[in-house]
C-alpha cells in the first residue's frame, strides 16, 4: 500500500510538471503570436486527448471480465473521444500541425518537427491514461465493486435470516427457550423436534453464509449476528462430546460479537456464562452472574444459577448455599434451589470427612442439613430422587453420601 501511494505521488507530480512544461513550450513555440500559441495548445490537447482515448480503449478488454463491463467501458471511451475531439475541429488538425513551424520557412508544408510534436503528445496521452487506470481508476473501481458485493452478500444472508422465522420456534429465536444436558439426554418428542429444526438445511445455509461473510469481511446485520449466536448456543447441547469443544468455541465467538453490538444484553451475558460453565471456566461464569445479580433488571433466576455455579468453586460452598436458599425463599414452590443447597452441604460434608480421615460422621451438622433440605426438595419434586442418585458417584456433590443408609432410604425409588 505504501509503494502504491508513493507511485501515485510521483505520477501526480510528473503530470503537473508536464502541464507546466507544455504551457511554457507552447508559449516558446508561438512567441509573440497569440495565434500560434493558441494553435500549439490546441494541437497539444487534441493529440493528448486522442492518445488518452486509445489508451483507455486499450486497457478496457484486459481489465474487464464480464461482457457488460466491456460494453460499459466502451461507451465511456466513446464519450471521452467525443469530448476530446470537441477540443479542436478535426478538419483543422492538419492546419494546426502545419501552422506550428519553427525551423521551416514554408508554413504550408508539415515539417518533421510538427509531426514529432503531435506524436509525442499522442504517446504522452496514451501512457497517461494507461497509468491513470492502473494506479487510480482501477483500484477505485475495484473498491466500489467489493463494497457492492458486500452489500449484496449481506442482503442474501439477511433474507435467509428472515425465512428462519417460519422454521424455528419463537423461543429459540428470542433466546428464551431453556435447555440443558439433562433435557437432551432425556430425549422426547419436543427435544427431537428442536434438534431437527436446529440442523435443518435452512439453518445450515444461514450459518455457513455468516461464516463466509466473516472470511470475506462482509458486514453482517445485527439481527443476523444475534440469530447466529443463539443457533450456535443451542446447537452446543446437541453436539457429541468429542466435537462439542469446537462448537462451544463457535458459540462463544458469536455471542461475543452480539455483545460487542450491545454489551448490556442480559440474555447474551447469561448464555456466555453458561458456555463458560460448559467449558469448566467457572470463575468467569460466576463473575458474570455476580455482576448480573446486582442488576435489578436481571431475571430472578440469575440468583439460582449463581448458587449452582458457585458449587464448582472450592471454598465457596457456603455462598452457593446462601444464594440457593434465598432463591427458594422467593419461590417456595420450586425445588432446584433446595437441591443446590443440599449439594452444597453434601460437599461441605465431604470436606469434613477428608479433613478428619473418616468414612462417615453421623453427628455432622453438614450431613444433617443436607438430608433435611434434600427431603424438602423431594417433597416438592419427587424426580429429585433420581437426580440426587445420579450425583452420588465419585467427584460429584453427593459422593460423600454414596454409602450413607439415610441418603439411600431418602432417594429410594421403590415403595417401602
Amino acid at each position: 500500500m505504501q509503494e502504491d501511494s508513493f507511485e501515485k505521488k510521483i505520477f501526480l507530480v510528473a503530470s503537473v510538471l508536464s502541464i507546466i512544461l507544455t504551457v511554457v513550450w507552447c508559449v516558446f513555440l508561438g512567441w509573440k503570436s497569440i495565434e500560434h500559441i493558441s494553435l500549439a495548445l490546441a494541437t497539444c490537447c487534441a493529440s493528448f486527448g486522442l492518445g488518452s482515448l486509445v489508451g483507455f480503449v486499450f486497457t478496457i478488454f484486459g481489465d474487464e471480465i464480464e461482457p457488460l463491463g466491456k460494453i460499459r467501458d466502451a461507451m465511456i471511451a466513446l464519450a471521452s473521444g467525443i469530448a476530446g475531439v470537441s477540443i479542436a475541429s478535426v478538419g483543422k488538425i492538419t492546419t494546426l500541425v502545419g501552422s506550428i513551424q519553427i525551423f521551416s520557412v514554408a508554413p504550408e508544408k508539415i515539417s518533421w518537427f510538427s509531426v514529432l510534436f503531435v506524436v509525442v503528445y499522442f504517446i504522452a496521452g496514451f501512457y497517461f491514461m494507461y497509468i491513470t487506470r492502473k494506479l487510480i481508476l482501477n483500484p477505485a473501481l475495484a473498491k466500489s465493486r467489493v463494497a457492492l458485493d458486500r452489500i449484496q452478500l449481506s442482503g442474501s444472508v439477511s433474507l435467509i435470516a428472515i425465512s428462519l422465522g417460519n422454521i424455528l420456534p419463537t423461543g429459540v429465536l428470542l433466546g428464551r427457550s431453556f435447555i440443558d444436558d439433562d433435557m437432551v439426554e432425556g430425549g422426547g418428542k419436543e427435544v427431537e423436534q428442536l434438534r431437527s429444526e436446529l440442523y435443518s438445511d435452512e439453518v445450515d445455509t444461514f450459518l455457513n453464509g455468516c461464516e463466509n461473510d466473516l472470511k470475506r469481511g462482509v458486514p453482517i446485520l445485527p439481527d443476523s449476528i444475534s440469530k447466529a449466536a443463539l443457533l450456535h448456543y443451542y446447537r452446543t447441547y446437541f453436539e457429541p462430546r468429542e466435537v462439542r469443544e469446537a462448537q462451544m468455541a463457535k458459540a462463544e465467538s458469536w455471542i461475543n460479537r452480539a455483545l460487542l453490538r450491545d454489551p448490556l444484553d442480559l440474555a447474551f451475558q447469561i448464555k456466555l456464562a453458561d458456555i463458560f460453565g460448559l467449558q469448566d471456566r467457572y470463575d468467569e461464569a460466576v463473575s458474570i452472574f455476580e455482576r448480573l445479580e446486582r442488576n435489578d433488571e436481571s431475571p430472578q433466576y440469575v440468583q439460582q444459577w449463581l448458587g449452582y455455579f458457585l458449587l464448582f468453586i472450592e471454598g465457596r460452598e457456603r455462598e452457593a448455599i446462601r444464594h440457593s436458599l434465598e432463591f427458594h425463599r422467593r419461590f417456595s414452590d420450586e425445588a432446584s434451589g433446595l437441591f443446590n443447597a443440599a449439594c452444597g452441604y453434601a460437599q461441605l460434608y465431604g470436606i469434613e470427612l477428608r479433613e478428619k480421615h473418616k468414612s462417615s460422621i453421623a453427628t455432622s451438622e453438614n450431613r444433617k442439613k443436607c438430608l433435611e433440605i434434600l427431603e424438602q426438595a423431594i417433597s416438592i419434586d419427587p424426580e429429585t430422587k433420581a437426580t440426587a442418585l445420579k450425583y452420588a458417584t465419585a467427584d460429584d456433590s453427593f459422593a460423600s453420601l454414596s454409602s450413607d443408609k439415610a441418603f439411600h432410604r431418602l432417594t429410594s425409588t421403590t415403595s417401602p
